[in-house]
């Protein structure tokens, strides 16, 4: 995409930013849920809950500061809807809304989230969770696995917060749902936001600066949504966002002396549109579209002389047929996509280009059988048509069949059983999960172990360059692990989570007679301890949480006595955040602190970067009817650190933006 174009787009956002269009339709005085009765929704209770201690006065309803809540139209996409034992961290749109942060890399760090960040937005950004990264961290977004089946990862950039409605973190290997399987470090459930009644329009304009005297104003952002009811039954939702970021900061080089990051400029655009029609006893037939166009200047370490510039071209289409309610016994849903992925990368002297054509079908479906007894279920089959400078020309064709039986006995004892079968390519695995959850008045306790299992990527197995070359012959990842949980209710509410892991037939690159190729050569024992705890206070005013992990890592390759009982290069032996939001009239004030803890440079631990804190900050003002100005402040004490060995990160940066929400039912 030409800059002009980018113009364009950004000309266009800010105009429908300025001039916000007056809506007229008349209030409908049709509800439409899954049971097809006004005020049962389970998304409608959801939305109350989420407004529930979000303020004053919010000890089990809105706050008078709030405007009546939004009534949504009742969407399933994740299986099981409330799990048995699996232990999950949920994000609500208004927890989105509230951090004012950029892009959801910004949003998850903020919540206390390692993530392997080359740089700020639009920069390569991986997340870890209990000392695994890559293909081992799952993404499932409304029910359809987007991870890329080339180099395995998901680009966090190419969705916007603002069509996001939940996030549903999982960590670890012990998934209950059947939306998707393969999942090692844990999963992140993404849920598009749902339509609603009436018209909704929303904007959010942000200027952001690193307080570079020679660029003031570094990145500038502007989105823009609409939901709108376009006949009786059928409904319509619109996105777009554009940003441009110069990514102009400055940091300390090895030198000490302050420089300005150069070559990290990022130009984006991304857009959705979906289509919503109910029938029926509240089943629905669901169409989108998802597309992003960026360009983004890749800088190299810090010491680098190759600089690159990536264009990526992302689009998918979906379908899904929704029946919630089949003779009063069964949920089901089937899933169709089309994913497709460009990605061109040029450098002075090379240049590369791959193409990936994904298609995708998932049916899933869930039952209470018996008031004891609940069964899901889920089938997805994948085809993959690759086209690749390096990789070369590929299909590959994988099946996931998994079920997930949970039996509950009384009122305090649960047992859940989800067994799968995956195969890709060549490749195939049986992952057999159990657990049990004692429930309690005071808490519950839960016990679980798995398999886990991870297949080759594409680019593990057929990259062919003058400096690299795939490897054909790699086994399967694999490993077992178990997890105890206590989840305490009263009074302090808290979570304690103890894992430990055991991993062998670890893929890793190494290099050979000057060509990196990768080979099975690492096992290794994982044990840590996570927690988490929130609480709101002060009827409302005063809102505080908390999450931390320990991890311990060693290398069990005895045939390298260098690394050998060593710990895993890039895992910090702790992470922490903590925040606090308060709560004065209308002013919503917030501060955040997040610790990542020691990392070794390289298997050898023989050097390490240094643990580091950053504190944020949030202000807003809420009095307002159609309109929220707010101001973000983040890394406040000017922090110098790398999240990943020689790739600075910015200091201290200042954020203002408006958001707007004009709505007529």
């Amino acid at each position: 995409m030409s800059i002009n174009s980018y113009k364009t787009a950004l000309l266009f956002l800010t105009a429908v930013f300025i001039f916000n269009p007056l809506f007229s339709q008349e209030d409908s005085s049709v509800l439409y849920t899954a049971g097809g009765v006004a005020g049962d929704s389970p998304a409608e209770g959801a939305a109350d809950r989420t407004t529930a201690g979000r303020g004053p006065g919010s000890e089990g309803e809105a706050s008078p500061l709030k405007e009546e809540s939004d009534i949504y139209l009742d969407h399933l996409y994740s299986y099981i809807d409330s799990p048995a034992v699996e232990q999950r961290q949920v994000f609500t749109a208004k927890d989105i809304e509230d951090s004012h942060t950029e892009s959801l890399v910004s949003f998850l760090q903020s919540e206390g989230m390692q993530l392997l960040s080359y740089g700020p937005y639009g920069l390569e950004a991986k997340p870890q969770i209990r000392g695994f990264t890559d293909e081992t961290v799952r993404v499932v977004i409304d029910g359809i696995c987007v991870n890329n089946a080339q180099y395995g990862t998901f680009d966090f950039t190419t969705i916007s917060l603002g069509d996001i409605e939940k996030i549903e973190v999982v960590r670890g290997g012990f998934t209950e749902g059947v939306s998707d399987e393969g999942s090692v470090a844990g999963t992140i459930y993404i849920t598009t936001k749902k339509q609603n009644l009436g018209t909704d329009f929303t904007s959010d304009t942000l200027i952001k600066s690193y307080l570079n005297d020679s660029y003031p104003a570094d990145t500038f952002s502007q989105s823009a949504g609409l939901s709108h009811q376009l006949f009786e039954n059928t409904f319509l939702k619109l996105n777009l966002k554009g940003t441009y970021a110069l990514n102009k900061y400055q940091y300390k080089n090895y030198l000490s002396k302050y420089v300005t990051r150069d070559h990290a400029e990022v130009k984006d655009i991304y857009a959705d549109a979906k289509v919503s029609h109910f029938f029926m006893n509240g089943s629905s037939f669901n169409t989108g579209l998802i597309f992003y166009d960026g360009v983004k200047n890749c800088p190299g370490s810090e010491n680098s002389s190759g600089k690159g510039v990536q264009k990526d071209l992302n689009a998918m289409l979906t379908f899904s047929l929704l029946n919630p309610d089949i003779k009063n016994k069964v949920k089901m849903e089937n899933n169709a996509a089309w994913i497709f992925n460009k990605r061109n990368y040029d450098e002075s002297s090379t240049s590369s280009q791959h193409i990936i054509n994904t298609f995708r079908y998932a049916l899933y479906a869930s039952s209470d059988i018996k008031t004891f007894y609940t069964q899901s279920a889920g089938l997805t089959f994948d085809g993959v048509f690759l086209d690749s400078t390096d990789d070369g020309n590929h299909t590959q064709l994988s099946f996931t069949f998994k079920e997930t039986s949970v039996f509950k006995i009384g009122r305090h004892f649960s047992f859940t059983l989800p067994l799968a079968v995956k195969t890709c390519g060549d490749n195939a695995a049986f992952i057999p999960k159990a657990g049990v959850k004692f429930s309690f008045e005071y808490g519950d306790f839960s016990v679980n172990a798995y398999r886990m299992v991870q297949f080759p990527n594409m680019d593990d197995l057929y990259w062919d360059s003058s400096y690299a070359s795939g490897n054909p012959d790699l086994k399967v990842e694999e490993g077992w692990g178990a997890e105890a949980a206590v989840d305490f209710k009263k009074y302090l509410p808290f979570t304690l989570s103890f894992f430990t892991n055991y991993y062998k037939n670890k893929i890793q690159w190494a290099s050979t007679d000057g060509v990196y190729t990768p080979q099975n050569v690492a096992s290794a024992f994982y044990w840590g301890l996570d927690f988490r705890t929130e609480k709101v206070l002060f009827d409302g005013h005063l809102h505080l949480k908390a999450c931390g992990e320990y991890l311990y890592t060693s290398l069990l390759d005895k045939s390298n006595s260098l690394t050998y009982k060593k710990r895993i290069m890039w895992t910090p032996d702790w992470t922490a955040s903590a925040s606090a939001v308060f709560y004065f009239y209308n002013f919503r004030t917030g501060i955040e602190w997040n610790y990542i803890g020691k990392r070794y440079k390289s298997n050898l631990n023989i050097t390490y970067m240094e643990p580091y804190s950053l504190v944020n900050l949030n202000l807003s003002y809420e009095g307002l009817e159609h309109f929220e100005p707010y101001l973000r402040a983040e890394n406040i004490f000017d922090t110098d650190y790398e999240a990943v060995d020689s790739y600075p990160m910015p200091g201290i940066s200042i954020s203002l933006g408006l958001r707007s929400r004009w709505k007529n039912k």
